[in-house]
């Protein structure tokens, strides 16, 4: 965190409610660059999946619906 910090994409400040915790912040740099890198992650993701079949993007989809409908392990947003 010391590093993120130093280097500006966040901001670390006391917790008002605990002196022992912090609340750590994205600065409006770190904001730029964490939509960034999602925007290109998505292109990505686009470009792999159009590589596919129709049906095949269907199969894809399908499976991973059924990975993440039966997940406990962590919180997914399922499609709606």
């Amino acid at each position: 965190m010391s590093t993120l910090e130093r280097d500006g994409p966040v901001i670390k400040a006391r917790a008002p409610h605990d002196g022992r915790a912090v609340n750590l912040s994205l600065t409006d740099s770190g904001l730029r660059a964490i939509t960034t890198a999602f925007q290109a992650h998505t292109e990505r993701e686009q470009q792999w999946a159009g590589s596919l079949s129709t049906d095949e993007q269907q199969t894809l989809i399908a499976l991973s619906e059924m990975l993440t409908a039966h997940s406990v392990h962590f919180a997914v947003k399922q499609r709606e």
